[in-house]
């Protein structure tokens, strides 16, 4: 079994580069100590339920952001690439599911008419 504190600290650490906060921005949002919160990021400390929910709530994400989401690689999170997926994301977060699958099936079209001109 994997280390809990340790995929915790991951996810906590995820979700702050998506919003694109450092340790120390987050740590004052969440009024927890910088350093403590570095330690949960590399799963060296346990993590209090009133530090989580601190945490989590200066993210604005909820229980399901930290235990049901893929982790996200970052190679560079400066990349332009990083930066545009970022600010995708965090655009469809504040539409609605419906609208998030049309958008989703616009884009897909949009990228198969593009794939096909490159055949030809």
């Amino acid at each position: 079994m994997s280390n809990l504190k340790v995929i915790i600290g991951e996810k906590i650490r995820d979700q702050r580069k998506i919003k694109g906060l450092t340790q120390k921005e987050l740590s004052q949002k969440a009024n927890v100590q910088h350093t403590y919160l570095g330690d949960v990021e590399r799963g060296v400390r346990n993590i209090s339920i009133e530090s989580l929910e601190k945490i989590m709530e200066a993210l604005s994400i909820e229980p399901t952001d930290l235990f049901e989401y893929k982790a996200i690689e970052y190679k560079d999170s400066s990349s332009e690439f990083d930066l545009i997926i970022k600010d995708h994301v965090e655009l469809l977060k504040t539409k609605h599911i419906e609208d998030v699958k049309m958008i989703n099936q616009i884009t897909k079209e949009i990228f198969k008419s593009i794939e096909m001109k490159r055949i030809k």
